[in-house]
């Protein structure tokens, strides 16, 4: 049975995938309420009581390092089952040039509407700045260079390595430029957060700053670290070649380094605060690090237990994960409407426990919404346009 190779259904989804997703856009909306609500309260979360605390940690944790972290492994889980299939082989290159320019544009839209609603004056500005969606379309880009670039070696005649492996090797060797990049200039990003713009000013220094470094949001260094070692996990267990032996092999090593990446994070908290830009700062070893080893440990067990050895059924994993499995299907349309309640005014709000009864009602709107939409596709919403535009 060992020997047996993981069945096509896993290959193409996983549960894993779609849970861990689901499960981050609930404290993404509380985390977000709460900063909405009171700012000092998220800013200080640290003295603002043991429930902040953990909203806040979960949502540094799990929201946009989760979600570029399970991107990043999409995206290289699907170049290596199209490269099995050569009717689809040929497709990697062109859909994948597709999602760049779509999250390209969703990010100039994003930023359009906000220049509008806020400052008609600085559209420029909004545009030049630095945005999560444009994170998704460079690390789609960058991922699909050193794919070609790996198959470019392997067709120049490579003797020892397969493109896997090469391919492998890029990402590990990427990865580690990024955490030492990020460790570089790490008192320069922290020193430069109190003179953070939003949107950028129209200076080219103040421009690359926001696209290189985490000084507004989401800067390449070190948030490309997330994809990057979401496609790391992807290229080493390889699901669609894998046997289940093999798998459950490769995880030890992966578990291993993730525990590794976690207890620096954790070590790291002795000398700095639990903080990244979603607070409105340059993020801290403590985030980078626990960040990456805490959502690479829990995914890779979520694979282990759901999807390979399957220790629930898989129709009973879908009926007992149900509500948040159906909204992660339009995780990154959630992310895009739902700061829309910030037209109101927070101090109609008396209280904080209000407040966690309202947002509470607010998540079960988006399970009830993902229910209703999927029985048309979740046509219009983001996903459904990236799905549409690149089949």
């Amino acid at each position: 049975m060992n020997n047996v190779h993981i069945s096509q259904q896993n290959r193409f989804y996983l549960l894993a995938v779609d849970l861990l997703k689901g499960i981050a856009i609930f404290p993404m909306i509380f985390g977000h309420s709460i900063g909405w609500w009171d700012l000092s309260i998220s800013k200080s979360y640290d003295t603002s009581g043991d429930f902040v605390i953990i909203i806040i940690w979960i949502t540094g944790l799990l929201v946009f390092p989760c979600f570029l972290y399970l991107y990043g492994f999409n995206q290289v889980n699907s170049f290596l089952r199209k490269k099995l299939d050569i009717s689809y082989s040929q497709n990697i290159r062109g859909n994948s040039i597709k999602r760049v320019a779509i999250f390209f544009l969703f990010a100039s839209i994003t930023l359009a509407i906000m220049a509008l609603i806020k400052a008609p004056g600085k559209l420029l500005n909004y545009l030049l700045t630095w945005h999560l969606f444009h994170l998704f379309a460079f690390s789609t880009l960058f991922l699909l260079v050193l794919w070609e670039l790996a198959s470019w070696v392997e067709k120049k005649g490579s003797a020892y390595w397969s493109y896997i492996q090469i391919y492998t090797i890029l990402l590990m060797l990427c990865f580690g430029i990024i955490l030492l990049l990020f460790i570089y200039f790490h008192d320069y990003t922290i020193a430069r957060e109190s003179s953070r713009l939003f949107p950028v000013s129209l200076e080219i220094k103040t421009i690359l700053e926001n696209i290189l470094l985490d000084v507004s949001s989401c800067g390449i260094i070190p948030w490309l670290s997330f994809p990057l070692a979401g496609g790391i996990t992807a290229s080493l267990l390889n699901l669609p070649s894998s046997s289940i032996k093999n798998t459950f092999q490769k995880s030890k090593v992966l578990l291993l380094t993730d525990s590794t990446f976690l207890i620096f994070g954790i070590l790291s908290l002795r000398t700095e605060r639990f903080v990244s830009a979603g607070l409105g700062y340059a993020s801290t070893f403590p985030h980078v690090f626990i960040s990456i080893g805490l959502i690479g440990w829990i995914f890779v067990v979520l694979i282990l237990v759901l999807d390979i050895s399957q220790k629930i059924p898989r129709i009973n994993s879908y009926r007992l994960f149900y509500p948040i499995l159906v909204v992660s299907k339009i995780s990154l349309t959630v992310y895009l409407i739902h700061p829309v309640v910030g037209v109101f005014d927070p101090t109609l709000i008396s209280s904080k426990p209000v407040l966690l009864l309202l947002v509470s009602i607010y998540s079960f709107f988006f399970i009830i919404l993902a229910h209703f939409w999927q029985k048309r596709d979740f046509k219009y919403s983001l996903e459904w346009i990236v799905r549409k535009v690149t089949e």
